[in-house]
């Protein structure tokens, strides 16, 4: 009786998610108007379809609760929304260029998907795309997957929206994902607060509405951390090892570059929590040392690259703005990389984004991009000293774990493309798992501790828009009053230590007083 009642529930499920594939399938080609409207209903339904069957398969494994099919769902639609939103908008409200004329915000997306469309229409393997024939792709693994999609659902018709689809599901899929590596790691607010931020980050969500590789990079790494979760709680089992090798596998496919620092991190991570359990010192010493000798012969290797890649994404970030170039010729040599390191941590700049004089489509896009980091920023800064505060414990050690490689990419990522302000943040989202868990925790505990010190970071940091706003509102229209750049820097700063100074000075009156309270009533 109990499986016959689970059968029809299923068949329930199953029978609503086909008619919303339809329904949303008939609208998606209706907005973007590909020829043959039913070969393209079709197409978008089927892979709707599928995608969505994965995605309640994948709720259902991980508990079939509720706040994770919210965030499931939200993740899947906004994505896919706003990829509709940018398929049908860029073509009429966009630049007069050949990849937003096609509907597509990346330059490499809309190279490489034109190529994985060439590809499936031909008499060549989809392995062909791992050869040095596409280098739009250099690894191959996303041209692949576009070719097979292309290939097999939509082989009539070019229509970009279904990697849109892959792209919006593997970002929802991410998402169970983390929730179950976080289990029993952090507390049910920390961990409700890093799903929600990966689910609603901006630069995640134009990731996962636009042909790019990230969202698949950042479904692997949950299914890493997941995987890796289940076997330090000694609960591994023939799936984990099957998604942990699955999702190392799909790393190495998509980008083998960012392959090696995920699953370095996430080893590094294991160690950790692992090797408090050993029992003589020299092993833990051995292990460090290891892992210290692992990662100098990494950037050996790789040095020539790294070289190359830094000297040439300093260049473009100076040659492409010439205000950056005007403030590095008043900067001795030594400040020059730190300049562009911290002009890269900023990107992309919110006042910028809300002066700068451009398309609506583009300037909402600019400023929500721009407000998420800005709203994520602070909470980042706020663990890198709150997580010194705890007490010796496991969970400090995996926080303290999370917050250092977070911090550790970020401005590897601001190195790494300079102060591009699509690069940049577009590595930097690569993390965006850890970052979510690092910021979630951050807020529960502010939250739960009713500490100060994150309102007053929030603080500063509006002083900085504040300005930087005023001064970028003035650099495009010449008639409001403009500060030098530097005299702004030093008002900053100052104003800033005074937020420290008196926060500070309200804290230790409030601790004498709570003391003093404390001795009376004793």
């Amino acid at each position: 009786m109990r499986e016959r009642i689970i059968s029809k529930t299923l068949l329930i499920h199953l029978g609503a998610i086909l008619g919303a594939s339809l329904g949303a399938g008939a609208l998606i080609q209706g907005v973007l108007g590909y020829e043959r409207f039913w070969a393209g209903l079709f197409s978008i339904a089927l892979l709707l379809f599928l995608v969505s069957c994965g995605l309640y398969l994948a709720w259902k494994q991980a508990g079939a609760g509720k706040a994770l099919a919210w965030m499931m769902v939200v993740a899947f639609i906004i994505r896919l929304g706003y990829g509709v939103l940018l398929g049908w908008g860029l073509p009429r409200y966009g630049y007069d260029e050949r990849p937003q004329q096609a509907g597509y915000v990346f330059e490499d997306a809309y190279r490489r998907d034109r190529n994985a469309w060439t590809l499936s229409r031909s008499d060549q393997p989809l392995t062909r795309a791992f050869s040095d024939d596409y280098e739009e792709d250099q690894y191959g693994g996303l041209m692949a997957l576009s070719g097979l999609v292309y290939r097999y659902i939509s082989p009539d018709v070019h229509r970009p929206i279904l990697m849109v689809i892959l792209a919006a599901g593997a970002m929802a899929l991410s998402v169970p994902f983390l929730m179950g590596g976080l289990k029993n790691r952090v507390s049910l607010q920390a961990s409700l607060w890093a799903g929600w931020i990966l689910v609603l980050y901006p630069d995640g969500v134009l990731l996962g509405a636009s042909q790019m590789r990230e969202p698949f990079l950042i479904l692997f790494f949950t299914m890493m951390f997941w995987a890796a979760s289940r076997w330090l709680d000694r609960k591994a089992n023939g799936l984990s090892m099957s998604m942990l090798g699955l999702s190392a596998a799909g790393l190495l496919l998509f980008s083998s570059r960012v392959a090696l620092p995920m699953i370095g991190v996430v080893i590094l991570w294991v160690w950790v929590v692992k090797s408090v359990l050993l029992p003589k010192t020299w092993m833990k010493i051995l292990g460090w040392l290891l892992i210290l000798l692992t990662v100098l012969v990494g950037l050996w290797l790789m040095q020539d690259w790294l070289v190359a890649v830094l000297h040439w994404d300093t260049l473009q970030t100076i040659s492409r703005s010439g205000r950056v170039q005007f403030h590095l010729d008043g900067l001795p040599g030594w400040l020059h990389f730190p300049f562009i390191l911290t002009y890269g941590i900023l990107q992309p700049v919110l006042p910028a984004a809300i002066a700068a004089p451009a398309p609506w489509i583009w300037q909402s896009l600019a400023i929500f991009r721009a407000l998420g980091w800005y709203l994520l920023f602070p909470l980042l800064a706020y663990t890198l000293v709150r997580v010194w505060r705890l007490a010796p414990s496991q969970q400090r050690k995996f926080i303290l774990v999370f917050v250092i490689i977070v911090w550790v990419w970020v401005l590897v990522a601001s190195a790494r493309a300079g102060g591009d302000q699509w690069d940049n943040p577009r590595y930097r989202t690569v993390f965006l798992p850890w970052i979510a868990i690092v910021a979630g925790w951050g807020v529960a505990t502010a939250r739960q501790t009713q500490d100060r010190w994150l309102k007053r970071i929030f603080l500063i940091e509006g002083i900085f828009l504040l300005f930087f706003t005023q001064w970028y509102i003035s650099r495009y229209y010449p008639y409001f009053p403009r500060l030098d750049l530097w005299v702004m820097v030093g008002l900053i700063v100052l104003l800033s230590l005074g937020v420290v100074v008196v926060g500070w000075v309200l804290d230790s009156r409030r601790n004498q007083h709570s003391l003093t309270q404390d001795g009376e009533s004793l």
